[in-house]
């Protein structure tokens, strides 16, 4: 495995052993968000690995590394930004080209606005805004020009004491300059999550969460949408994190489906997450 690749999997592992300071927000589910924001001053390292398994016929595994770093500029806003990097290992699946290496993906920038708190206000509510440049694809990392900009809103509710959090999100992904990746330049997606989990024991979530996503080429066509569901384990140490999801596709729909019920042009049956984060 390539250089970058490998310090992201390092790295990853570095974080379950780094004492750090200070104890900050931390990420519940896989890919459900809450809304609370890092104090004045104070900043986080994650490290997300996903990957990504099974389509309709072949083998296929796709890796996502994704390194972040985020700095709280005031109590209620926060900024951030993010290296993505992928491997891909593809055999025999209709439609992609065969293939066992590692690909850069882009850069991703974005920004966290609280409207509201949920230990100060019953409830949290966020803005999101999130722009990136991915010079090549997730799916089989062919080449592109992508340039996106995603608003999110992100909304919590904490109950019995904390100790059983609600989480919701929806958004909107614009997306230009997908050639050659795909057929047509420039794409809409929606984009909404939910995620519940419960503190069984001190310093461990259980909980459960699901996330659809619908695309549109050109704006105004539809191509597929797909739904996400499964389970998610959280533990907390005194100065580090960590969480690991399971989304397995429940169902989708697609132009022109190989699988009755199910997207697998752009989607996989499985994926399988793991986020470590650091707090300073």
């Amino acid at each position: 495995m390539p250089f970058l690749a490998r310090s992201s999997l390092l790295f990853a592992l570095a974080l379950l052993w780094t004492v750090a300071s200070i104890r900050a927000d931390e990420n519940l589910f896989g890919y459900v968000s809450g809304a609370e924001t890092l104090p004045k001053g104070h900043y986080d390292l994650y490290q997300t690995t996903t990957a990504r398994a099974g389509k309709d016929a072949g083998y296929y595994r796709g890796w996502d590394f994704e390194t972040e770093v985020e700095y709280g500029v005031t109590d209620k806003f926060q900024i951030s930004g993010t290296v993505i990097q992928h491997y891909f290992n593809i055999k025999n699946v209709p439609g992609l080209t065969s293939q066992d290496r590692y690909q850069f993906g882009g850069i991703e920038l974005s920004g966290k606005y609280r409207f509201t708190s949920v230990f100060k206000d019953g409830y949290g509510l966020a803005l999101k805004p999130e722009i990136g440049f991915m010079r090549y694809d997730d799916v089989a990392g062919i080449p592109q020009n992508m340039f996106f900009v995603a608003p999110n809103l992100l909304y919590q509710k904490n109950f019995l004491d904390d100790t059983l959090i609600l989480a919701s999100n929806a958004g909107v992904q614009l997306a230009w300059g997908k050639k050659p990746a795909e057929e047509y330049e420039h794409e809409l997606s929606l984009k909404a999550g939910t995620g519940v989990s419960y503190r069984f024991a001190p310093n461990w979530f259980a909980g459960a969460e699901t996330h659809v996503v619908s695309e549109y080429p050109m704006f105004n066509q539809y191509e597929h949408t797909v739904l996400f569901a499964g389970p998610s384990i959280h533990y907390a140490a005194q100065r580090w994190w960590a969480t690991l999801s399971w989304a397995y596709q429940v169902w989708g729909n697609e132009v022109s489906p190989t699988v009755k019920n199910m997207a697998f042009a752009e989607e996989s049956r499985n994926e399988f997450r793991l986020k470590l984060g650091l707090n300073f």
